[in-house]
């Protein structure tokens, strides 16, 4: 439980002094409708260079684990702390078979979109869900994807300190809290694995 306590409050710090990631790419592509879709993204190395000098001062760190399952790549991104306590999110998408890519160049290109994605995630960083850092998703025509929008990060973190002090002073648990944001839109795994880490005093 101490190790936990030291994590979450080194990460409570992190969180005070998380670097705004600028976006210095640009992409295009055709999507298979005939049309053209033109974006801008942080890549990887934009992420690192901005993240690793703070998480470094209060004694974080991150590292990655890779699986393949036949066309699919798995990737975990593991967060941990000095005491020892650390926590994961975790990804999985198709290899990018896009464009001209040799059969590398497809799990390259996978596996840092999927490294990104889960490193923004678990930091909570403001990045947003179409930055793509050179992986381009599978465009079918016009249809555009049904699915609900994710409980913003943005308010998450602003009320982030306070629903940690309501559950460290034992006034609300942190499933409590969960299913307050579940009524609003669906919380992100990393949201849910930030409240859950969260402990009341004494525990």
């Amino acid at each position: 439980m101490v190790a936990r306590q030291q994590f979450n409050e080194a990460f409570a710090r992190f969180q005070q002094e998380m670097p705004v990631v600028k976006k210095s790419k640009n992409a295009a592509f055709n999507t298979k409708s005939g049309g053209r879709m033109e974006y801008s993204y942080a890549s990887i190395d934009d992420v690192v260079a901005a993240v690793q000098p703070v998480l470094h001062r209060y004694g974080l760190s991150y590292w990655f684990e890779q699986q393949q399952n036949g066309p699919s790549i798995t990737i975990t991104c593991n967060l941990g702390h000095v005491s020892g306590h650390s926590i994961c999110n975790t990804a999985t998408g198709p290899v990018d078979n896009t464009g001209n890519k040799s059969p590398l160049q497809q799990i390259g290109s996978t596996v840092t979109y999927l490294k990104r994605q889960t490193l923004v995630g678990i930091l909570g960083l403001a990045c947003t869900d179409d930055d793509t850092d050179g992986y381009v998703p599978d465009m079918n025509g016009d249809t555009q994807p049904q699915t609900q929008a994710h409980y913003p990060d943005a308010d998450f973190q602003r009320h982030l300190s306070e629903w940690r002090a309501s559950i460290e002073s034992g006034k609300q648990s942190a499933d409590r809290i969960i299913r307050k944001i579940k009524s609003k839109a669906p919380p992100t795994p990393q949201q849910v694995q930030q409240l859950k880490a969260i402990q009341p005093r004494g525990h």
